[in-house]
């Protein structure tokens, strides 16, 4: 160090200034890089950096069974079974369940006594189910991704940064509070604080503890939706699974009707304990 005879004081020599002075290049150019991370992760907040996210036009459409021959998230491909709970690793109380009601669908309790899945209800399958056999498009938005799915159901993933709904605001829903954010050309997404009533599988609910983790990208022509549903009430372990989805080139979806006076045509009047009879006034003519 050198001093300053004049007023007494000791100023940096050369090295400690240069140090200094590369220390705070470095923290600048740390923050530069975390910003331009965060911009990437934020993509598509613009109708013009829209144009940059991967092209998910058109119609996407359940694939075939064994139809898809690429890797799954942990090996675990989504297999007809689990659409009733089959292979799911379920906590013992609600396999049992499950075993019941599997029961009911072999006939074994009769034909009057299937149990029947929550769009069959006409209620709405709700998360995760609902992005199961049905065919989906996607409508990219500044800061919103929205899937429109063929049996009317909407799905909203805010990509714009948010954070989830506090809890002294959640208002559950079907859907959940989804948010997401793109990893490269994937987009993440993350729900929570899904309507009790949402379906798992068929015959199955979801809980106030359910949380998915969706990634979802393209692969030609091709989507696929890697899952992983997490919830300690209802599981031994997450459970993982991949669905796949061919492109279609056909018109938009349509819109799918389905009202009380419609749920009489659906099955016998009181499944699940629920008499769904509809009123007299309300019977159609």
């Amino acid at each position: 160090m050198q001093i300053n005879e004049h007023r007494g004081l000791r100023r940096p020599g050369a090295a400690q200034l240069r140090a200094a002075l590369l220390a705070a290049a470095g923290a600048l150019l740390a923050a530069i890089g975390a910003a331009q991370a965060g911009q990437s992760a934020l993509r598509g907040q613009s109708w013009d950096s829209i144009k940059r996210l991967p092209d998910w036009s058109g119609v996407w459409a359940p694939a075939p069974p064994g139809a898809a021959t690429q890797g799954s998230v942990q090996g675990a491909p989504l297999a007809i079974g689990s659409l009733f709970g089959m292979g799911v690793p379920l906590a013992p109380k609600y396999a049992a369940i499950r075993d019941e009601r599997m029961a009911a669908v072999r006939g074994d309790r009769g034909l009057d006594k299937i149990p029947l899945s929550n769009s069959g209800l006409c209620l709405p399958n709700g998360t995760p189910s609902n992005m199961g056999p049905v065919a989906h498009e996607y409508v990219f938005s500044p800061g919103r991704v929205t899937i429109l799915l063929e049996d009317s159901e909407i799905r909203r993933i805010w990509t714009d940064g948010r954070p989830h709904v506090p809890e002294d605001q959640v208002n559950p829903s079907f859907s959940g509070d989804s948010i997401g954010h793109w990893e490269g050309d994937t987009l993440v997404v993350d729900t929570i604080n899904i309507f009790p009533e949402a379906q798992l599988f068929i015959g199955q609910r979801v809980t106030e503890r359910t949380h998915v983790i969706e990634r979802i990208s393209r692969a030609g022509n091709q989507m696929r939706i890697d899952t992983v549903v997490e919830d300690p009430e209802l599981f031994t372990k997450p459970w993982a699974y991949t669905r796949w989805y061919n492109r279609e080139a056909g018109p938009p979806i349509d819109y799918e009707r389905c009202t009380e006076a419609d749920r009489v045509k659906k099955g016998d009047h009181t499944l699940l304990d629920i008499d769904f009879t509809p009123r007299a006034q309300d019977k159609p003519k």
